[in-house]
């Protein structure tokens, strides 16, 4: 907001802001309540000088934007509120029926630390794969752990949780000093020092569970292990590239000026990819993010997929409806850019 002129736009806002000399009140939308503010607003070049004014519209446009925010936080935990809620009914009604996969597996998604419900999906996995070590690899695992936080915090497990962002990995060594056995290393992870790494570490054999979501070169990383085996192993696709072509970018760095979009690899590259590595395409979760594999060896009951059976299209996080986020010529936008996709 501007100071110049003695007019504060705030037909946008859905909150009205009381100033006071104790703590604003912040409180729903109506006609009534925008009046308000506006009145406050014309209140401030009444009462105060214009050094005045300007502080107190600073603090003023300062709340709003604080109100706007929480309000964006309200819509992200009603949208979690609710999967826990639905994760719940799901487990009294629907876990425990005789239906057909990969519908079985998905009746038994909820989320404790994963971000959509990857938790339960892991669990019944994991149950159906048998579990040797109770050791996991996550390989860009962000501030939260990602898909093997619960695995560690939840059931004790040991691991090794690897990061480029010094932030995320001092984070999550506070997180879990109480697990002595999870390693959270800062590393820039590419193909020709994955196996190093992970024998670096211990990481070698059979392990029970490897998670790969590093937004860029995740089918290489893929393509180059070679030293240990997961049981069920987690990947993201990109589901902007759609269920049938099977394309990736290229094995190297992603250009500064990358349009948002370009990374990873299609679920197709990566079901192709893990079949020549003797794993099953088994489940999509239903936000269209991570697809699971499960070795061939284990847990024949459980049915492998087609890419064009498992995939599913992003959800729009940001929408309270989890609506499907609108298709993008992602291709189109390639080419124009005259961008490098690998067909595999």
């Amino acid at each position: 907001m501007g100071v110049g002129t003695p007019q504060i736009k705030l037909s946008r806002c859905s909150a009205i802001v009381t100033v006071s000399q104790k703590t604003p009140v912040v409180s729903g939308q109506s006609p009534a309540q925008i009046s308000r503010v506006r009145q406050i607003a014309r209140a401030l070049f009444l009462r105060f000088s214009r050094s005045e004014q300007q502080k107190r519209i600073g603090h003023l446009t300062r709340l709003v934007e604080r109100v706007l925010a929480n309000q964006k936080q309200d819509e992200k935990w009603r949208i979690i509120f609710r999967r826990q809620l639905n994760a719940v009914i799901r487990h009294l009604y629907i876990s425990g029926s005789d239906i057909p996969a990969p519908n079985a597996l998905a009746a038994h998604r909820f989320r404790l630390r994963s971000q959509n419900e990857e938790d339960g999906i892991i669990l019944v996995l994991l149950q159906a794969a048998g579990v040797v070590g109770r050791r996991f690899v996550e390989i860009g695992c962000g501030r939260s752990g990602g898909n093997s936080a619960m695995l560690a915090h939840e059931l004790g497990w040991s691991g090794l949780m690897v990061d480029a962002s010094r932030k995320a990995i001092a984070s999550l060594q506070k997180t879990f000093r109480a697990n002595p056995g999870v390693v959270a290393v800062r590393a820039r992870v590419a193909p020709d020092t994955l196996n190093e790494l992970l024998s670096h570490y211990g990481m070698t054999g059979e392990i029970d569970f490897l998670s790969i979501d590093i937004d860029s070169v995740d089918y290489w990383l893929l393509d180059a292990l070679a030293v240990c085996s997961p049981r069920v192993l987690v990947t993201e696709y990109n589901a902007h590239f759609g269920p049938e072509r099977m394309v990736t970018v290229p094995n190297g760095s992603l250009p500064a000026d990358a349009p948002k979009g370009y990374s990873g690899a299609s679920l197709a590259a990566l079901e192709k990819l893990a079949r020549r590595k003797n794993y099953r395409l088994v489940l999509c979760e239903d936000a269209g993010v991570n697809a699971f594999f499960l070795r061939n060896d284990l847990a024949p009951e459980v049915p492998g997929l087609t890419p064009a059976q498992g995939f599913r299209p992003m959800v729009d996080k940001r929408d309270v409806s989890e609506q499907r986020l609108k298709e993008v010529d992602l291709y189109r936008v390639i080419d124009e850019r005259g961008l490098p996709l690998i067909e595999v």
